[in-house]
C-alpha cells in the first residue's frame, strides 16, 4: 500500500491528550495517601513525563504506589494512560475501569472511552457515557464525548441531535462543531461541513479539532495543498495532538515524499509508542526509502499490537511477494487480508489478483507449503 494513511476525522480525545496528574478539573478524593505511597506515584509521574523510555519504570512505580494504597486512583488513571499510548488496548481498559471504580474523574472516562473505540467498541462507549451522563447530566465535556461515540457507532442522527442539544445549550462549543461538522462529512454534504466548523472556527480560532476536520472537507475535495496546510496549522497549534500530523505524513506519503512523512511519524511515535497507523506509515516511509526489511519490521509491530490489522497484513503480502520471493508467507497475509475486511476492502481486488498469480505460478505441491 504506497497510499494514504486513511485519514481518521477528529472527533474524540486521543491518549495524547489526556490530562498529567496536577492538571485535574474535578475534585479529587480528600482521602489522605501515606507518604511512601505517594512518593512512589511521583517517582512514577517523573518516569512518565521522561517519556515512553521510562514507561516501564513508570508502571512499576505506579504498581508500588497502589500496593502501598489501593485507592490511588491516580496511578491506576496513568497505568491506562501509558498502555493506551503503547496500544496495550486490553492493560489500558483493566487499569481505567479501576480507576473509575475508585474515583469518576473525567480524564479516566475519556480515556476509557478511546480505548473502547480503538478497540471497535463504540457501543461500549456509548454505554459508558450514558451511564456518566445519568449521573451528571449537565457535564457538557461527557456529552460532546458521547456524540463522537454515536457517530463512531454509525448513529449519525443520534449524533447529530445531542451536538445540536450540546449547542443550543452552549453556543459555539467546539467539540460539538467538529462533530457535527465530521458527521456532514461522512455524509458527503461538505458545504454544510464547510460552514459548520468555520462557524466554530469563528469563536475558537485554531481548534486543533476544528482545523483538523476543515482539512479534511479540502482532502475530500481533493485539494491537497490547502489540506496539508491545515494539518500543519492543527499541529502547531497543540503539538500533542498527533492526528495533524498523521494526516500530514499521508499526504507526504501519497506524493512520495518519505523524508517529510518519516518527521512526523517519528513525532507522532515519540507520544503514542503503540500507535498502529503511525507504525504502518513509517513501514511505507521507509521501503520508499530502500529499507525492505525495516517497512517488514513496522509491519509485524502492527501485527503484534493488532493481530487483525488488515493493511499490514496486506502489505506485507505485498513485500513478501514482490521482494522477499515469499510466496507461501505472501499467501498467508494476502488470505488474512481477505478474512479480516471480507469485501468491503479498499484492496481487496488487488489480494485476489495476487493470489491467483500465486496460484497461477506455484507448482502443484507448493500451495500447501
Amino acid at each position: 500500500m504506497t497510499g494514504r494513511i486513511l485519514a481518521a476525522l477528529v472527533v474524540a480525545l486521543l491518549a495524547g491528550g489526556c490530562k498529567r496528574v496536577g492538571q485535574r478539573e474535578a475534585a479529587a478524593p480528600t482521602t489522605a495517601v501515606p507518604a511512601n505511597a505517594r512518593a512512589k506515584f511521583e517517582a512514577g509521574v517523573a518516569h512518565l513525563e521522561a517519556g515512553a523510555a521510562e514507561y516501564d519504570d513508570a508502571i512499576a512505580a505506579f504498581r508500588a504506589a497502589i500496593a502501598l494504597d489501593a485507592k490511588l486512583w491516580e496511578a491506576w488513571l496513568d497505568i491506562g494512560v501509558i498502555e493506551l499510548r503503547r496500544a496495550r488496548l486490553g492493560e489500558a481498559a483493566r487499569a481505567l475501569e479501576k480507576s473509575l471504580e475508585i474515583y469518576a474523574s473525567p480524564e479516566a472516562l475519556d480515556a476509557l472511552g478511546a480505548v473502547y473505540l480503538r478497540q471497535g467498541k463504540p457501543g461500549r462507549a456509548v454505554s459508558l457515557y450514558e451511564r456518566a451522563l445519568a449521573k451528571t447530566p449537565d457535564d457538557v465535556r461527557t456529552r460532546n464525548a458521547l456524540a463522537a461515540a454515536l457517530r463512531h457507532a454509525d448513529r449519525l442522527d443520534d449524533a447529530e441531535t445531542e451536538c445540536r442539544a450540546i449547542l443550543g445549550d452552549h453556543a459555539f462549543d467546539p467539540s460539538a462543531y467538529a462533530t457535527l461538522g465530521a458527521i456532514m462529512i461522512d455524509r458527503d454534504q461538505l458545504d454544510l461541513a464547510e460552514l459548520l466548523l468555520n462557524k466554530g472556527l469563528s469563536r475558537h480560532a485554531d481548534h486543533p479539532l476544528l482545523v483538523t476536520n476543515l482539512g479534511l472537507v479540502a482532502l475530500k475535495r481533493g485539494d491537497d495543498q490547502t489540506a496539508l496546510a491545515l494539518f500543519d496549522k492543527a499541529s502547531s497549534a497543540d503539538p500533542g495532538f498527533v492526528t495533524g500530523r498523521l494526516n500530514k505524513a499521508a499526504l507526504f506519503l501519497g506524493a512520495g515524499d518519505h523524508k517529510r512523512a518519516r518527521v512526523e511519524l517519528d513525532a507522532v511515535l515519540g507520544i503514542e509508542p503503540g500507535n498502529t497507523e503511525a507504525l504502518l506509515g513509517l513501514g511505507i516511509a521507509v521501503r520508499l526509502a530502500g529499507d525492505l526489511e525495516g517497512a517488514r519490521a513496522n509491519w509485524e509491530r502492527v501485527l503484534a499490537i493488532d493481530a487483525d490489522h488488515a493493511a499490514a497484513h496486506f502489505n506485507l503480502g505485498v513485500l513478501d511477494m514482490d521482494y522477499a520471493e515469499r510466496p507461501a508467507t505472501a499467501r498467508k497475509h494476502l488470505e488474512r487480508y481477505l478474512q479480516v475486511v471480507g469485501g468491503d476492502g479498499a484492496f481487496v481486488g488487488v489480494a485476489k489478483e495476487r493470489l491467483a498469480l500465486l496460484d497461477a505460478l506455484a507448482a502443484p505441491g507448493d500451495k500447501a507449503k
